[in-house]
C-alpha cells in the first residue's frame, strides 16, 4: 500500500516536526523510518520506498515545492523549456534515495521485500506540463497535439531518467520495482500505442536482465488492458474499477495485483472484511498480490486498514 505511512500518527508527527515533506524525502534516516512504519505498525507483507514519483524530476532542472501537492516554479509546456531539461545521474544526484534503500534493507526482516518505484513518462509529463493541481490535467495532451515533436522529446528524456533511476534503485537493493502511470488512462487506445507504449517497452526492456519483478500500474485504463502484455512488464496492477476475475480471464498466466477500492476502508468493520474476502475468493488459486486499487487516503480509519491486512492473512480459501 503506497502512501500507507501518511495515515499513521507517527508519520504525521514526524512530518510536522520536520516542517516539510521534502525534508522527509531528502533525509535518509527519516525516509527509511517512514518506509518501515507500515511494515511495523500495519503488518503489511512488503515495504515500499518512501519517495515521490517526482523525485528524479528536480535534478532535471525543475524546481518543485509541495503545498501540499507538487507545484512547479515553471510549467514544462514549451520546446525551449523541454530542450533545457538535463539528464540525471541518480547515483550522483539522488544519493539520499539510495542511502534510504540501504538503510531500510538493513532493518527489514529477510522475508519482507522492498519495492522501489518510479512514475511512468506520460504521468511525469502530465504533472510537469500542468505545473500544479488542476480540475482536469490536459496541458500535456494539448502539447501532444500542438507540438508533438517537443512532447515526444520530453517523453524521450523522461524515459532515460526513469531507466537510470530504477536501475540505481535495483543496484541499491530493492527487490521489486513498480511503474506508476496515474494519468495514462486519459489517453485514447491509439494515443497510448503511439505515445506511451514505446517508452514503456524501453523501460521494461532496460530492466530485463536484472532478474527483478517489474510491476506496471495503469490507473483508469480498462480500455488499454489488451495492450498491457506488449509493455514487457511481469505483473499488472489493477485499479478498483476492474473486475479481477475478468482480468484473470484476459491474463490467465499473469500475476495480477489489486484491487480493493480505497474508500471501502471507510465502511463498517463487517464491510471491510466482506469486501476484502470477496477479492481474495475471486483470486484464489491464481498468482495474486492483494492490494488497494489505488493509494490509501490520508484520513482512512487506521483500524480498518489493519483489519483488511489481518483479513488477508487469515483468509482460508473458502468459496
Amino acid at each position: 500500500m503506497r502512501q500507507a505511512g501518511r495515515i499513521l500518527k507517527s508519520y504525521r508527527e514526524l512530518k510536522e516536526k520536520t516542517g516539510s515533506i521534502m525534508g522527509l524525502f531528502k533525509d535518509p534516516v527519516l525516509a527509511s523510518e517512514v518506509t518501515l512504519m507500515p511494515v511495523d505498525q500495519l503488518g503489511v507483507d512488503a515495504a515500499i520506498l518512501f519517495a515521490d514519483i517526482l523525485t528524479p524530476i528536480e535534478p532535471m532542472g525543475c524546481r518543485i515545492d509541495f503545498q501540499p501537492g507538487p507545484v512547479f516554479d515553471e510549467p514544462v509546456r514549451t520546446a525551449a523549456v523541454i530542450e533545457s531539461l538535463r539528464p540525471v545521474d541518480s547515483r550522483k544526484q539522488l544519493p539520499h534515495v539510495l542511502e534510504t534503500i540501504q538503510r531500510v534493507q538493513a532493518e527489514l526482516p529477510a522475508h519482507v521485500p522492498l519495492i522501489g518505484f518510479a512514475g511512468a513518462p506520460i504521468t511525469l509529463a502530465t504533472y510537469m506540463a500542468e505545473g500544479g493541481g488542476a480540475k482536469t490535467f490536459t496541458q500535456f495532451r494539448r502539447l501532444l497535439w500542438s507540438e508533438p515533436t517537443a512532447a515526444n522529446q520530453l517523453l524521450e528524456k523522461l524515459t532515460e531518467v526513469v531507466i537510470d533511476y530504477l536501475l540505481a534503485q535495483i543496484e541499491a537493493g530493492v527487490q521489486v520495482v513498480q511503474l506508476f502511470d496515474t494519468w495514462v488512462g486519459s489517453l485514447s487506445s491509439a494515443a497510448f500505442k503511439e505515445h506511451a507504449l514505446p517508452y514503456l517497452q524501453r523501460i521494461f526492456a532496460a530492466l530485463d536482465g536484472t532478474g527483478i519483478p517489474r510491476i506496471y500500474f495503469p490507473l483508469d485504463a480498462a480500455h488499454l488492458l489488451h495492450q498491457l502484455p506488449s509493455t514487457g512488464a511481469d505483473i499488472f496492477s489493477m485499479d478498483w474499477r476492474i473486475d479481477m476475475e475478468e482480468a484473470f480471464e484476459m491474463f490467465p498466466d499473469r500475476p495480477l495485483q489489486g484491487n480493493l477500492d480505497p474508500v471501502t476502508l471507510y465502511g463498517s468493520p463487517a464491510t471491510v472484511v466482506r469486501e476484502t474476502r470477496e477479492i481474495m475468493k475471486r483470486c484464489q488459486g491464481r498468482p495474486h498480490i492483494f492490494n488497494l486499487g489505488h493509494g490509501v487516503l490520508p484520513d482512512t480509519p487506521l483500524d480498518n486498514v489493519r483489519l483488511a491486512v489481518e483479513t488477508v492473512h487469515e483468509f482460508d480459501g473458502e468459496r
